[in-house]
């Protein structure tokens, strides 16, 4: 398959108009931490549910919209499904002390009829 010119993949990179005139963008995050830096142990559980119970407010001071927060506590994972203006947002939200404590890949995403629409060009 030939590869999409780079102007016409930008358009799709995940971008969705809001009611507003604006742009948004949808981002899914994995944040891992080691098993010896978990906010499960004595010392960070206080930080951990402070940090937890704040985490709405922390995504309006930045912009970002939360559509699903989820854990796998056994895997030591955080997985988060983002709606913001900019990957700049949605660094600010997750910045410390989560990025602090995690190492982190965010990604911009597309919807499914978003991809199939770069293929085709719709």
């Amino acid at each position: 398959m030939e590869a999409l010119p780079k102007s016409r993949l930008l358009r799709f990179v995940s971008w969705r108009r809001t009611d507003i005139g604006g742009y948004r963008m949808h981002f899914i995050s994995t944040l891992e931490h080691s098993p010896d830096n978990c906010w499960g142990h004595e010392d960070k559980q206080e930080m951990a549910v402070e940090l937890i119970s704040s985490l709405d407010q922390r995504a309006e001071e930045h912009g970002v919209e939360i559509h699903g927060a989820y854990g796998t506590p056994s895997e030591h994972r955080f997985y988060f499904i983002m709606e913001a203006d900019s990957f700049e947002a949605v660094t600010g939200f997750l910045g410390p002390p989560i990025l602090e404590d995690h190492e982190g890949h965010i990604v911009p995403v597309l919807t499914l009829q978003e991809s199939i629409d770069v293929v085709r060009d719709d």
